[in-house]
């Protein structure tokens, strides 16, 4: 019984991976999210349509063009309050 219950569980570490996997990929995942945002609130480059990242600065977030340093256009974040 000890065997069968250490064999699935090697099964899924193989087929799954273990934890530090799982959390390394929601980490991925959430740095994705804050660099790239979602498909449907990543403005455009006001100067060349590229679509921009949320990057942070030492007077904070603000929006910069993918392209950079082709291009250095900037955008102001602006939080909806809900």
């Amino acid at each position: 019984m000890l065997d069968s219950l250490l064999q699935r569980h090697g099964e899924n570490f193989r087929d799954e991976g273990g934890f530090h996997e799982h959390m390394a990929k929601i980490r991925i995942e959430a740095k994705q999210e804050q660099q790239h945002g979602s498909a449907n609130d990543t403005p455009s480059c006001p100067q060349c349509g590229q679509p921009m990242r949320m990057r942070k600065g030492r007077r904070g977030e603000f929006w910069g063009c993918s392209a950079y340093p082709t291009c250095t256009g900037t955008m102001e974040v602006i939080r909806n309050s809900s």
